[in-house]
Order: structure tokens, then sequence, then C-alpha cells
């Protein structure tokens, strides 16, 4: 296809084929990467005409998506899609190239992990965007709509079978070069806001897409983007997505003091992620004043050997540490725990498991290990090292609570399914709290069905 005249550019984030962890797959906020890539293409292009299509976020089926697009007409369509979504995603494109020419784009963390791969698997993608796509799909869009030889670093195509471009990962240096196009949403209940990229740490389940650097955001431009968020869509709550919140604890005290002097602490409460290495006394006590409402710190094992080996450069007494710290300000926090590991044993999953209940979180997570491409594990379950086995190249099945992607050498893998659904159950029972154990299963009840009917499953099945 060749672009001529008026141009459209529609992003879309594909409908998910069933509603298994309704955070991820009917969230109640719009597609952070979508409207960073609306903002970023409009400010720097404005004669396209931008939309964007978040089918998760208004509940869109398949076909009610396709129909909506048929109508748009758009002449260019930007995927997005992390492992678990590719294929729906492929199948949405396919479906849609069916019915009317365009040029499609996929971007997001599995074509940054396999370009090549995933332009060889699925067709129906004429260009992959690797890594942080502003830059690059607006380069991107600079050739496509003006007919240009395309040498983009991070675009990559096939041409006559051959792997063409680059597969190298764009990162946008200038974090405050871009203001999310949150206006081509509807309201939503909550936002997700990324204020910083990259993580300096180096866990070896993470594929690390924003690199080792951080590069952050000014507090001014945070502070901006929420006075607008407030008094234009009115969100409830806002989700601080970057990797480790408090990497730059003296940024977030001012962050903290911004707020605190703009008012909105009395308009939001906003909720991070973190490490448990990049907390102090007077940075909890200025996010308590700023009305967060829970930090989530990824703990991932509860053993001392396991904790050393997976590159979280922490263990149980620094995580007790800053447990003790959250709970002297009264700041709620959850954790997260990936059964799993590394030469995972049955004694090492059960002292997780303990770890968990000992910590007492307000809201505990317990994933099992998947090897997303891009990984360590990835790059260990494919040579069988670490007690792992790689048993599916099926995407749809690299989904951290019910998927079936890989097998473990040291612990039977039903054995883990069965101790990360005791585990929920465990660290609400045991510590008494009988009011949140069903607070906890109302609100993620459509993970925990789909749990107990795998649990099920293999009991009938063993019979």
């Amino acid at each position: 296809m060749k672009l001529n005249g008026n141009h459209h550019l529609l992003l879309v984030n594909a409908p998910a084929p069933n509603v298994v962890e309704a955070h991820y797959d009917t969230p109640v906020f719009p597609r952070t990467s979508l409207a960073f890539l609306a903002g970023y293409v409009r400010d720097h292009l404005p004669g396209i005409t931008i939309s964007v299509l978040d089918c998760k976020f208004d509940r869109l089926n398949e076909q009610i998506a396709i129909e909506k697009i048929l109508k748009m007409k758009p002449t260019i369509i930007g995927f997005t899609a992390m492992t678990n979504e590719v294929k729906s995603c492929a199948k949405l494109c396919s479906k849609i190239k069916e019915k009317m020419d365009f040029k499609s784009i996929i971007g997001g963390v599995h074509y940054s992990a396999l370009p090549e791969q995933t332009l060889r698997e699925f067709p129906c993608f004429d260009y992959g965007v690797a890594g942080e796509g502003e830059e690059a799909l607006l380069s991107l869009l600079n050739c496509l709509t003006e007919n240009k030889e395309i040498n983009i670093s991070g675009v990559g195509y096939l041409k006559e079978d051959k792997f063409c471009g680059s597969s190298e990962r764009q990162l946008l240096q200038n974090q405050n070069d871009v203001f999310p196009a949150w206006d081509m949403f509807r309201a939503g209940k909550d936002y997700m806001l990324q204020t910083a990229r990259g993580c300096p740490f180096t866990c070896e389940f993470c594929m690390n897409p924003g690199g080792r650097k951080v590069r952050s955001q000014s507090v001014e431009h945070i502070v901006n983007e929420l006075k607008w968020l407030v008094e234009n869509k009115a969100p409830k709550t806002v989700y601080f997505g970057d990797e480790i919140f408090t990497v730059d604890q003296q940024r977030i005290i001012k962050l903290c003091d911004a707020m605190i002097e703009a008012g909105l602490h009395k308009k939001l409460s906003w909720r991070c992620q973190t490490h448990v290495n990049c907390l102090n006394e007077k940075l909890v006590m200025k996010m308590k004043q700023a009305n967060c409402s829970l930090v989530g710190l990824g703990i991932e094992t509860g053993d001392e050997s396991l904790l050393k080996s997976i590159g979280k450069g922490t263990d149980k007494k620094k995580v007790n540490d800053a447990i003790k710290l959250l709970n002297k300000y009264d700041l709620k926090y959850s954790t997260f725990f990936i059964l799993g590991q590394a030469n995972e044993t049955y004694e090492t999953a059960k002292e997780t498991v303990n770890f968990a209940v000992e910590l007492n979180p307000m809201e505990p997570v317990f994933g099992l290990m998947v090897p997303y491409p891009g990984t360590k594990v990835w790059d260990m379950a494919n040579r069988n090292e670490g007690g792992f086995k790689l048993l599916s190249k099926d995407w749809d099945v690299y989904n951290k609570q019910i998927g079936n992607a890989m097998s473990f050498e040291g612990i039977k893998r039903s054995q883990l399914e069965r101790m990360q659904f005791l585990a929920y159950v465990k660290v609400f029972l045991y510590n008494y709290r009988f009011k949140d154990f069903i607070k906890f299963c109302l609100k993620y009840r459509s993970v925990g069905l789909a749990i107990i009917f795998k649990q099920f499953h293999f009991f009938t099945k063993s019979r």
C-alpha cells in the first residue's frame, strides 16, 4: 500500500479474548503507552490525524472493535502488545486487513524482545518499533507519509523475507518532552502515570525495557499533569507506574511537598511500587502526608539463598526493616512474590509463603514464574538451566497467575499451583483477617475462579 493524501494514525490496545486478570484485561484506567504515543505524535507531527482505541479500557470485544476501526478508516494502525497479548493483537490486525488496506505497526515489550521472530510469526504486522516508541514512531510516520526509504533506529520490517532495519531499542532521553494525550480517552476512575523510565536493578525475571539508567520527569511536569487530570477527569486514584518510584528519594520528597502545596493530596490518593532499599523515614512520612494509600514491594521470595541469587540486592532483614517503617506511619503495602524461582524446591517455596504470612500485606500477590522473552529466565529456560524447562511458545499461556509456559525440576508445577492457591488463603486467615479475605476474593474473583478451576481440573485428572 502506498500512502497518499491525508493520513490517519490509529493507536490500538486490542481486546482481551478472555478476562483472566481484571486489572489488566478490564482496567479502570486507559493504556498509558497509547496516551504517551498519541501525545508525542500530536505535538511533533500536527499534519496527521490521530485517534486511540483502547478496547480493554472501553470493554470492546473483537467484533465491535473491528466495526469501529472500519468506520474510522485509518491509513496507519499502531498496535501495542505484551507477550500474552500479542496473539490476540495479531488476530485483530489480520481480520481488519481482510476488509481494509492500511499500514500496520507493532510495538511493546514482546516485539522489543523478539523483533524479527515477531514479524515472521505474525506477517500481518508491516513494521515493528522496539523500545520506547515515541521518537521511532514519529520517524516512521514521517517516512510512511512522505513515502521515504525507512532506515530508522528501533524500526524493523521484512523485505523479500529478509529482516531489515534495526532491532535496537529506542529510549526517550527527555522525559519532559511528552505530555500524555489523556483527552483522547473517556474519563477513567483511575490513571496510570509514568514519571520515570528505567530501573537500576538486574532481576533475572525482568526484561527491564527502560534500561538501567533512570530518566525522570521534573516535579513541575508531574504536578502539571496531576492538576490537568484533577481538573478535567477527576480520578479517584493515580497509580505511579515507575519501576522503582522512589529510586531518587529526594525527588519524591520534593514531589510530595509540591502535591501538598498544590492541594492535590486532598483531591486524590495515589499508589506506587518501589524497592525496599529505596525507602527512608523522612520519605515514608512525606508520602503518607501527600495521601499515598499503598506501596507495592517486589519481595519475590522468602528464601535467603534465593534472594541473593536473583539480583534483587536485598535480604529478609532489609524487607522487614522496610515493612516496620511503613507500619510506623500506617502506610499500607502490597507484596509481590514469584513462586518458581531458579532452583526452587518445595521447602524454598514454603519459606516464601510463610514469609508472606509474617509480613501480612494488605494485598498479597503470588505469581508463578513466567519465562518472558528478553529476560535471563527466558534464556535459562531455553537452555534447561536453573531447574527450568520451557514447555510452550504459545504466547497465550504466558500468564503469571494461571499460565503454563514452563516446568520446574525441583518442584512439580502442580505443587506450585496448589501452594499459590493456598498462599492467598493463609495470608488472610492465619492473620485473622476474615473480612479482608472476603473483600480480596470479590475484588480478584476472576483470577481466583481461574485458579480454582485449574486446581479442580488437576484433581479430577489425577483421580
